[in-house]
C-alpha cells in the first residue's frame, strides 16, 4: 500500500514539475511577444509622423496639345508625386476661390482620379486665367497635406 501511495506522489510531482516549466516557457513567450510589440509600435508611430516617402510634391502637368490661342481648351493634369495614394482619403477640387474661418469652397468641382492623376479642362476665355484647386492628401502610414494650388496661363501671342 505505500508503494502505490509513493508512486501516485511520485507522478503527481513528475506532473506538477511539467506544469510549472510550461507556465515558465508561456511566461518567457510572452515578454518576447511584449517586447517585439513595443519595438513594433515605435516603427509604427515614426512612420505616422513621416510622409511615406519622406517627402511628397504636387504637379501641375500641362498637356502638350495645349495651344494657348484665345477661347482655346487648357488640358493638365495634377498629380502627387512619391506618394502612395489612398483613394477614399485623398481628392483635388477646382474651386474658383477659397475662404477660411469657416472654410468654404465657392463653385467647387471635384476632379476623378484617373492614371495616376488628376486630370481637368479649362476655357482660355480671357487674356490671362488662373486656376486655383483645393487639394487634400492622406494616407494610412504617413502626414496629412491639404492646400491650395493655383496656376496661371496666358494667351499665346501671334
Amino acid at each position: 500500500m505505500t508503494k502505490s501511495i509513493i508512486i501516485v506522489l511520485l507522478t503527481f510531482m513528475i506532473f506538477g514539475c511539467t506544469d510549472i516549466n510550461q507556465a515558465e516557457n508561456t511566461i518567457a513567450k510572452l515578454e518576447s511577444l511584449r517586447a517585439e510589440n513595443d519595438s513594433l509600435r515605435k516603427i509604427v508611430a515614426d512612420i505616422e509622423t513621416k510622409y511615406v516617402f519622406d517627402s511628397i510634391s504636387v504637379r501641375d502637368i500641362p498637356d502638350y496639345k495645349n495651344t494657348y490661342k484665345l477661347n482655346s481648351k487648357i488640358k493638365g493634369e495634377i498629380v502627387f508625386v512619391g506618394y502612395n495614394i489612398d483613394l477614399e482619403k485623398s481628392r483635388v477640387i477646382m474651386v474658383d476661390s477659397v475662404t477660411y474661418n469657416p472654410e468654404k469652397l465657392h463653385n467647387p468641382d471635384t476632379l476623378k482620379f484617373q492614371n495616376g492623376g488628376y486630370k481637368y479642362e479649362i476655357k482660355l476665355n480671357d487674356k490671362e486665367i488662373t486656376w486655383k484647386a483645393d487639394i487634400k492628401v492622406e494616407n494610412e502610414y504617413g502626414q496629412k497635406m491639404q492646400g491650395l494650388l493655383m496656376n496661371k496661363a496666358t494667351t499665346k501671342k501671334n
